[in-house]
C-alpha cells in the first residue's frame, strides 16, 4: 500500500500539527507592536522601535490567522478519524493503511490524531505486537522501562532493538518478544 501509485491518494494534504507554536510566535509580534505604541506614547526612542514597531501588528494578524487555521484543521482531522473509528464500532483489528486510504489522510497524521484521541479518553486502541495492526477497543497501559533513554528527534536510521525488553522509541516495557510495540506501533 505504500507504493508510488498511492502517493497522491490522500486529499488531506496539510499535516496534523500543534498550533501552540504559531500562537506563541503571533504573541511575540503582538507584544513588540504594543510595546512600540507604549514607547511612542511615552516619547521614548529605544532602538527606533517607536518608529517602526507598530508595523508588527500586520504579521501578527496573519500569524494568528494561520494558527486558527491549523486549529480548525486539527479539529476537522480529529472528527474525520473519530468517524472512521466509529464506523468500525470502536472495535476490531484494522490496518492503518486501509483506514488512511479510506478517509484520505496520511497514516502518520492518523497516528498523531489517534494518540491525541487516546490521551483524551475518546478512543481506546493498542497495536498487535506481531502484525502491527490497530486493535480498536483494547486499551494499553503504558509501563515505562527504567533503562529507557529517549531518542533524538531526528533519526538517521532505525534504532537497534536487539536484547531490549522495551520499545526503544516510546519506552513501553514489553512483556514478550514482539515485532511491533503495542503502545506506539513502532516496528522493533
Amino acid at each position: 500500500m505504500s507504493s508510488e501509485k498511492y502517493k497522491h491518494r490522500y486529499y488531506y494534504k496539510e499535516s496534523y500539527e500543534a498550533s501552540i507554536g504559531t500562537f506563541a510566535c503571533g504573541c511575540v509580534f503582538l507584544f513588540v507592536a504594543i510595546l512600540s505604541l507604549v514607547l511612542r506614547a511615552l516619547d521614548i526612542d529605544f532602538i527606533g522601535l517607536s518608529a517602526w514597531g507598530y508595523w508588527m501588528f500586520i504579521p501578527a494578524f496573519f500569524i494568528f490567522i494561520g494558527g486558527f487555521q491549523q486549529l480548525y484543521r486539527n479539529i476537522k482531522y480529529k472528527q474525520v478519524v473519530k468517524n472512521a473509528v466509529a464506523q468500525r464500532n470502536f472495535e476490531g483489528t484494522h490496518k492503518l493503511e486501509h483506514i488512511a486510504l479510506e478517509i484520505g489522510m496520511r497514516p502518520k497524521d492518523i497516528l498523531r490524531v489517534l494518540v491525541d484521541l487516546r490521551n483524551k479518553g475518546i478512543v481506546q486502541y493498542s497495536f498487535n505486537s506481531e502484525t502491527g495492526q490497530i486493535i480498536l477497543g483494547k486499551g494499553v497501559i503504558y509501563q515505562p522501562a527504567t533503562e529507557y533513554v529517549p531518542p533524538t528527534k531526528k533519526l538517521d536510521a532505525p534504532l537497534p532493538t536487539e536484547d531490549k525488553n522495551f520499545c526503544v522509541y516510546c519506552g513501553h516495557k514489553l512483556e514478550v518478544k514482539a515485532s511491533f510495540c503495542p503502545n506506539c506501533g513502532s516496528k522493533l
